[in-house]
């Protein structure tokens, strides 16, 4: 089974997955520019729970 044959098994495309990635980068990204500690922590905090959910399906 090769490695596209197992992304789409898991209901993912190798472009759906790309397309993922950039997003949290975007969103890392976007956290890394608050002007503030506490908004980066916030920032931070949306993603991981969006992340977390994710994975619980």
């Amino acid at each position: 089974m090769g490695k596209g044959e197992i992304m789409e098994d898991m209901g993912m495309t190798d472009l759906q997955f790309k397309s993922w990635l950039r997003q949290i980068i975007r969103r890392l990204e976007e956290a890394e520019s608050e002007d503030s500690k506490e908004k980066t922590d916030i920032k931070l905090d949306e993603l991981l729970k969006d992340l977390r959910e994710d994975l619980q399906g």
